[in-house]
């Protein structure tokens, strides 16, 4: 309620030492209290006939997600070394010329004559051959073919070619072949192995020999053509290469993971949030782009955005390593824990699916790759808050032992006895787990009297099922068990005023098992014990209190430093069917009292409000009451920053009386002063 303080002061007659207020001014201070005062508005439930009902909540346990089921980080360490690299299919032509085998042919260039037979060694006559460019700078070969086709296109018959191709750096034999018999314009092919072979980018052909066939009639003589060696590398692998590489997968890793989940076993999780986290090491000397999957995967239910993250590391420097480290959201993902076949038996639990793949792309750059080059990742899922898990959650037991205030009759001082009072304890699960529970003690402490009253009924069970929630629609278990005058000590129970609730339980979850991997839990899941209050606003009342604290300053009148003494009243309106007594504290900024409006004993007493046939008021009464306040207690007041305005009712009698919301009980503080004399 609004304290109101204004001007007390309407004059004074500064030529005498003092001088009296002709009347009580406008109020120092009002209140207008109701039975909020007492529980709080929002516990009162007006009635269609204007009476109340008091209802309450009070939660006396709460479970959470965190009780069963705790996702640790799980991140899989790998250092990998690059399981193939590939190199393009790669061609290349070139000539050993009839000028360079038979140099007396360059003499004849152009003519039409009878050529010779000739047997020639050609050891000495080597052609160079760099297919740098086109292949490689260098390259071991772990698998792969060279593939040579010699074209005949002299004008005779070679009756033997003997072919040789060596490396130049160091004369190793790639290649050793014969050909015999090749007709004019004709073609001969074979092909070779390059496993476990090393070659260089300038490589070395020799002609070793050449046998051919005198011409049957004049032919054209052309000392540029002679024989022409085609050169293919195909479905090559490598060791290692200096070279232009082609995109590909260097690094595949499709696994099965397996999650340690405390002893739950699930089978599907939304997340509310989470990562991806992908930490990686190279000495590869190509950007690697990462790729990792988790084909199991939806992101707001759609299977085609699934979890998949793209990481690019850039190219190590030669001797080094680059180093790349990420963390990818996962919040509004959902994951399947069955593995890589979720929907074919065996059936699989805490086991996430994912493909990890390292490859490089087309760069045009000339690098140096080796399979001996490696990738350490570390990559995996952290930090996941789920917003639902599905599965078998296991068994669990707990034990609550709670000692929690009550604010229902925190603001009551007294006794009262009410009558038709009902309560009852309400266990709302939204687990989709089935739970069995056990109550040892509750028990009802009014800590300001050390008076304790355990709650005792035949409708306790000792021990009793709640059931899980449904899911799909998500419907929640509730089970309630119902205590009033007739089954139990409830009335002793809250005549005690309770401000505190001492409970004792335990719980045992999943006792029976789960239901085929269909327990759940959301993260907004609870299981509450409730105790819900409701009764009529009907008691009889002995000592009964309301009490309402107002913020004060009295030194903000107009010349209050002048005031000495005086006389304060109260005039009360009293609309509810008790006699009643008022007082008022004062107090400092600690809340530390100086004073009271009245001295120990000298409270009066205000009559009820007038009670028609009903028994309901139909009038309320209005009374004053006087307190003469000395000089002594004035310096007190003044000092004064706050003031608790007290009420207190009885019912002669033990008479009980239904409460109604426009029940009030109004207080006005007024004041007639004595001032000094002023100057």
């Amino acid at each position: 309620m609004p304290l109101l303080l204004t001007s007390l002061i309407w004059g004074c007659k500064r030529e005498l030492s003092t001088n009296w207020d002709t009347e009580y001014t406008t109020p120092i201070a009002h209140a207008e209290m109701d039975l909020g005062d007492l529980v709080g508005d929002s516990l009162l439930v007006k009635k269609g006939d204007n009476s109340l009902d008091l209802v309450y909540n009070y939660q006396l346990a709460v479970d959470s997600i965190n009780k069963y089921l705790d996702v640790p980080d799980t991140l899989q360490s790998k250092s990998v070394t690059l399981g193939k690299i590939v190199l393009d299919n790669r061609t290349l032509s070139d000539t050993i010329s009839l000028g360079e085998i038979y140099p007396l042919s360059k003499l004849l260039d152009g003519q039409t004559q009878t050529l010779p037979a000739f047997d020639q060694d050609g050891s000495n006559n080597k052609q160079e051959i760099d297919v740098t460019k086109q292949f490689f700078k260098q390259a071991k070969f772990k698998q792969g073919f060279i593939d040579m086709i010699l074209s005949n296109d002299l004008p005779v018959e070679a009756e033997k070619i003997v072919f040789q191709l060596l490396n130049k750096g160091d004369n190793a034999v790639i290649v050793y072949d014969s050909f015999l018999n090749v007709m004019p314009n004709t073609s001969v092919k074979t092909t070779k192995s390059l496993a476990g072979k090393k070659i260089d980018g300038v490589l070395i052909g020799i002609v070793k020999r050449i046998k051919t066939k005198a011409s049957d009639n004049p032919v054209l003589i052309d000392s540029k053509k002679g024989i022409r060696l085609d050169l293919a590398i195909r479905d090559l692998e490598i060791e290692y290469a200096t070279a232009v590489f082609p995109a590909q997968n260097l690094v595949e890793e499709n696994q099965e993971v397996q999650y340690n989940l405390g002893g739950a076993e699930i089978t599907y999780m939304e997340l509310n949030s989470g990562y991806v986290v992908m930490e990686v090491f190279s000495n590869v000397q190509e950007e690697i782009i990462l790729d990792y999957k988790i084909p199991n995967s939806m992101k707001n239910f759609d299977k085609s955005n699934y979890v998949r993250q793209t990481l690019k590391v850039p190219p190590a420097v030669n001797g080094s390593y680059s180093k790349v480290i990420k963390k990818f959201p996962l919040d509004g993902y959902q994951i399947f824990y069955r593995g890589k076949t979720p929907d074919l038996p065996p059936f699989k639990y805490n086991t996430v699916y994912s493909e990890f793949t390292a490859r490089i792309e087309y760069s045009g750059i000339e690098r140096t790759l080796s399979l001996k080059d490696s990738v350490y990742v570390r990559f995996g899922l952290t930090d996941i808050k789920p917003k639902l898990a599905i599965g078998d959650f296991g068994i669990h037991f707990f034990n609550f032992d709670e000692k929690k205030p009550v604010k229902f009759f925190e603001n009551v001082k007294g006794n009262i006895s009410l009558e038709d009072v009902t309560m009852a304890l309400v266990f709302k699960n939204t687990f989709g787990i089935q739970a069995d529970m056990t109550i040892d003690n509750i028990t009802g402490v009014n800590s300001r009297t050390n008076n304790a009253v355990k709650l005792i009924s035949s409708a306790l069970p000792p021990t009793f099922t709640i059931d899980r929630a449904q899911n799909n629609p998500f419907i929640p278990y509730i089970y309630a068990i119902p205590f009033n005058k007739s089954n139990s000590n409830l009335k002793q129970f809250l005549e005690n005023l309770p401000d505190r609730v001492d409970s004792k339980f335990s719980m045992e979850v999943r006792k029976r098992g789960s239901q085929d991997y269909t327990d759940f839990v959301f993260d907004t899941s609870k299981l509450t014990v409730n105790l819900q209050l409701q009764m009529p606003v009907q008691f009889g009342s002995d000592g009964l209190e309301l009490s309402q604290l107002q913020a004060f300053n009295f030194m903000s009148f107009k010349n209050s430093d002048r005031i000495k003494s005086g006389v304060l009243k109260l005039d009360i309106t009293n609309g509810y069917p008790f006699e009643a007594s008022c007082d008022i504290e004062f107090l400092d900024e600690q809340g530390v009292l100086l004073t009271t409006l009245y001295d120990a004993g000298a409270t009066k007493t205000v009559l009820p409000g007038i009670i028609d046939a009903s028994y309901m008021v139909s009038q309320p009464v209005k009374s004053q009451l006087f307190a003469d306040i000395p000089e002594s207690k004035m310096q007190k007041i003044k000092l004064a920053k706050k003031i608790r305005i007290k009420t207190k009712f009885n019912t002669p009698g033990g008479n009980r009386y239904k409460i109604y919301s426009t029940y009030k009980f109004g207080v006005k503080l007024k004041g007639k002063f004595v001032y000094e004399q002023g100057f």
